[in-house]
């Protein structure tokens, strides 16, 4: 599912409440770590930013992997993907 949102934090907002709305123990979510326009940027602040804000919303880092996209997509060229599990233990 794709969302548009204008800043970081109402993404994070947005993507849990989503998980959270669907009773998801699981869910997942792409990050970018690296894009052609700023190649010569590190964005592991990025992706730890992304971590550390769903982590604060109840879920665990439970795996992640990284990926390159297209070389004919004009986006970000490498991604991370984050698997979230529930930190809930209780029935959902």
């Amino acid at each position: 599912m794709t969302v548009i949102v204008e800043s970081a934090s109402e993404w994070l907002d947005t993507i849990t409440a989503q998980a959270r709305s669907a009773q998801a123990k699981v869910f997942s979510v792409s990050v970018p770590v690296s894009h052609p326009a700023t190649s010569d940027q590190a964005h592991e602040h990025l992706l730890s930013a992304a971590i550390e804000g769903i982590e604060r919303e109840g879920w665990t880092l439970d795996s992640m992997s990284t990926y390159g996209a297209s070389s004919a997509y004009e986006g970000p060229a490498f991604w991370a993907l984050l698997v979230f599990r529930t930190a809930y233990r209780g029935r959902v």
